[in-house]
């Protein structure tokens, strides 16, 4: 567990997204009803004052601002790096709007009280939040605590500390244990996500892929212009089955598999099409490029030693034309059928 800590780049950022997006409702509702909350504090303002407490009357109503705009951001915003600082900001908000109300109080011996409920309200915004945020943030309430010991001059500060830094450190620690629970979920979840659109064979994609990556019928691919489309087919697939049996055509088509992977990019998708055939959909990669990448495939098939016999695969590469994948794909397929009825091991370009 907790092997999140390792997790780098792009895979960290979609580990730490995933998570922002499964607690987000509850991130919101602790943010907002913490917020509505905190305004009730005025009641023991008043009780404290014995009366009708209009010097923190301003104070406790000013969290509503930073909620607001709070509100407005959330409904607009899914990215973790912005909405976990904004959260973090809100629970210091409070934590401040209450530092400015014990600033009028007659008696200051029950901050020790409010700011203890404060770490709660820190803990459960820690769920949302990546691990070194919340950690970073909750180390700042004593911070803030400081600082405003300097004009409030509580009376009892030592109990503040003594008292606070073991739930921050159960809280920090908390936060720990429950990152490590939901990579493990989040790992789980992967895994069951691959195993719909990964051939278990190849360990390539298999069709159900293709949804993830179009939108209707046009490729969904942010900031690309030109799109190949590559269609693969192993030369007398079927003899070698019938020759040499199932599983070892089996051990061909994996080692065919492994042969595009090692020709193309991490960014291009490879979808075992059906039996013995194989697509490759190749963003920013204009056609000729992908003529030079089916040629370096089928050379590459050719010299593999596969284990069981030699093999040839035949290509057809097309360009998608903006529109429609799947004028792009059936223009692969013909270009295909054009290199197998033309001798077969070569590639042909729609």
């Amino acid at each position: 567990m907790n092997t999140y800590l390792k997790l780098k780049g792009e895979e960290r950022n979609s580990f730490l997204q995933s998570k922002f997006l499964y607690y987000r409702k509850f991130n919101t509702y602790v943010v907002l009803f913490a917020s509505l909350a905190s305004i009730t504090y005025f009641i023991s303002d008043c009780q404290l004052f014995g009366r009708f407490a209009w010097e923190t009357l301003f104070q406790r109503l000013f969290i509503l601002v930073p909620l607001t705009a709070f509100l407005i951001v959330n409904a607009r915003c899914t990215n973790y790096k912005i909405m976990s600082i904004f959260s973090q900001f809100m629970a210091h908000m409070m934590m401040w709007c209450t530092i400015g109300a014990i600033y009028y109080l007659p008696i200051k011996t029950h901050a020790s009280e409010g700011f203890i409920i404060m770490h709660i309200v820190f803990m459960a915004c820690t769920f949302a939040s990546p691990f070194w945020v919340s950690t970073i943030s909750h180390c700042c309430v004593f911070l803030n605590i400081i600082v405003s010991h300097q004009f409030n001059h509580y009376e009892n500060i030592d109990i503040m500390f003594s008292l606070g830094l073991p739930c921050m450190l159960g809280i920090i620690a908390t936060n720990y244990v429950m990152c490590g629970v939901y990579f493990d979920t989040y790992t789980v979840k992967h895994q069951l996500e691959d195993s719909l659109v990964m051939d278990p064979l190849t360990k390539v994609y298999n069709r159900h892929k293709l949804p993830s990556i179009v939108n209707g019928r046009a490729f969904d691919f942010e900031g690309v212009d030109d799109v190949s489309v590559l269609m693969a087919d192993i030369d007398f697939f079927k003899h070698i089955n019938d020759t040499y049996g199932h599983d070892k055509g089996d051990e061909v088509l994996k080692s065919v598999a492994n042969v595009i992977k090692g020709c193309t990019r991490s960014n291009d998708y490879i979808i075992r099409w059906g039996g013995e055939e194989f697509v490759v959909i190749m963003p920013n990669c204009p056609i000729d490029q992908a003529v030079n990448v089916a040629e370096r495939i089928r050379e590459k098939v050719a010299a593999t030693d596969n284990g069981v016999c030699p093999v040839t695969i035949s290509l057809g590469v097309a360009r998608y034309d903006g529109f429609n994948y799947e004028n792009a794909i059936t223009a692969a397929d013909k270009a295909l059928y054009e290199a197998k009825e033309s001798g077969r091991n070569r590639v042909v370009s729609a």
